[in-house]
């Protein structure tokens, strides 16, 4: 039972902290607000809307949370809990904190307007593109496979902004790079690991 918690714990406890957030949140606008890690948020209330924010969503979260499942579950297999929830948070913070960064500086240029310090930026979106990437990368195959199945179909939303520099977009790019990056010594370590 401790083995199975390890590796599916964080999946399902993900999964369940965004549906309670949905259901405490969804409908209430100011929450997603104070929750969004804007800039303005970012300066005001740095952690609480990082932490608030990767469990509340704009819209209901069923895919999201079958996402969650899915790509926590296939790196959880093979890192285990605490590690999958370093890949993860280090993803979401560093996926909004460079997304963020780069639109304080198209704001200071004057290639974005001073409004955009406001934008919603709430959702699982960075920690769950990264728990499937990883588990695209690292876990076994039927892990691989279902990591894949899930990144084929968020894809087609996860990128189209990236020309212009849109903070989702610019987030997913960096979520996958910390995946790959971060993903790699947490894999090798876990796998060391089981081999002692």
């Amino acid at each position: 039972m401790k083995r199975w918690a390890d590796r599916l714990g964080v999946a399902v406890a993900y999964a369940v902290a965004l549906a309670v957030g949905w259901f405490v949140a969804g409908s209430h606008r100011n929450w997603l607000d104070w929750a969004s890690t804007n800039l303005a948020n970012l300066g005001d209330h740095p952690v609480g809307a990082m932490v608030v924010s990767a469990f509340v969503t704009e819209d209901p979260p069923i895919g999201w949370i079958v996402l969650a499942l899915v790509g926590l579950g296939a790196t959880g297999w093979v890192l285990g809990a605490w590690r999958t929830a370093v890949l993860v948070a280090t993803a979401h913070v560093v996926g909004t904190v460079v997304s963020e960064g780069i639109l304080a500086y198209r704001i200071h240029t004057g290639t974005a307007p001073v409004t955009d310090r406001q934008i919603l930026d709430i959702g699982a979106s960075y920690l769950v593109v990264c728990a499937l990437v990883a588990g695209i990368a690292y876990s076994i195959w039927p892990w691989r496979i279902a990591s894949a199945v899930g990144f084929v179909v968020v894809a087609p939303n996860l990128f189209g902004g990236l020309p212009s520099g849109e903070v989702s977009s610019v987030g997913h790019v960096t979520s996958i790079a910390v995946a790959l990056a971060l993903g790699w010594p947490l894999a090798r370590s876990a796998r060391r690991r089981l081999l002692d």
